[in-house]
């Protein structure tokens, strides 16, 4: 199975080095490497350049947009390889990474996308410390159920699904990979025809976070018929550390960060809508409601823009 790995990068100079590294130790190596670097004058092509050395590898200059342009960037860039997988910039792959994946998807033929798990790693006087400790705890993946949070159809024999009014909808499964929409850019693959010409700088042109594009990734996996999948089992994961102790598009802080994270939220509905998903405005309209409650004044603005935009 030849496999492509993206990481897409702005600004991040100091991390290459750590999650490049992490590539050249695998256990079986990639079989191209994808850059996809927004110039920042941190000199992060030159950091490449120079630590990338006998990889196979291929830098794509972003010149505008956003990090769902740069993650369909880089399926492009991938497009002639059956595996794409994708790696934060401040992540390290554990040293058999790609070759779990790679199993993972020729025992499972229906997988169009499957996510990892992800630990801690923590950077200290230029050392990475490796962390046995999960990076999302698991609010991250429990939701309180309501009428707004009905499946999709096409979802309905998920444990982690989208649901009517674009938000996600859980249940607890007992597997040792369940079926899922919440697959985490960190740490993720697809095969390539599952999301090839899915149009995500187009659903995403208005947006600064760009919150859930893994998620829009998989709706488009499964619109082909394929499933996709949270590999929660430590024996069979594909493991991946990220760099706790940095602030990112979504992990950042004030009301500007608040309110570009509640238009994502908001803005999930219509994204689903323009993909064909049959989604129901009046639960919409009842889960914005719900999750507008505590800094309305933040909220609502980012909703009401979400719906005009």
């Amino acid at each position: 199975m030849e496999t492509c790995v993206v990481i897409t990068t702005y600004k991040r100079a100091w991390a290459l080095p750590y999650s490049i590294a992490s590539l050249k130790d695998q256990s079986i190596p990639p079989s191209k490497v994808v850059f996809v670097l927004k110039p920042s004058g941190d000199e992060s092509e030159k950091v490449i350049e120079e630590c990338a050395e006998g990889l196979n590898y291929e830098i794509v200059i972003q010149n505008e947009g956003n990090v769902a342009m740069a993650v369909e960037l880089g399926i492009k860039a991938c497009k002639e390889h059956d595996l794409i997988l994708f790696l934060d910039d401040d992540a390290l792959a554990s040293k058999n990474w790609i070759e779990k994946y790679t199993e993972f998807f020729e025992r499972n033929k229906s997988a169009g996308g499957a996510s990892g798990i992800v630990y801690k790693a923590v950077l200290e006087d230029n050392k990475v410390s490796l962390i046995d400790e999960p990076f999302y705890g698991k609010e991250n993946y429990t939701v309180r159920s309501g009428i707004h949070r009905r499946p999709l159809p096409e979802y309905k024999d998920y444990c982690e699904w989208l649901s009517t009014s674009g938000l996600i909808g859980t249940k607890q499964c007992n597997s040792s990979f369940i079926p899922s929409v919440i697959l985490i850019g960190v740490n993720m693959a697809f095969k390539t025809n599952a999301v090839e010409k899915c149009p995500l700088s187009a659903l995403y042109k208005n947006s600064r976070k760009c919150l859930h594009y893994e998620v829009m990734l998989s709706y488009c996996a499964k619109k082909k018929g394929f499933e996709t999948y949270r590999i929660v089992e430590k024996g069979l994961s594909p493991k991946v550390y990220h760099i706790a102790n940095v602030e990112s598009l979504t992990r950042g802080k004030g009301l500007s960060h608040q309110f570009w994270i509640q238009y994502d939220f908001s803005k999930d509905y219509w994204r689903l809508r323009k993909l064909g998903a049959r989604v129901n405005f009046l639960h919409y309209l009842i889960a914005m409601g719900i999750i507008a409650r505590g800094n309305l004044f933040i909220k609502i603005p980012a909703t009401l823009y979400a719906i005009v935009k």
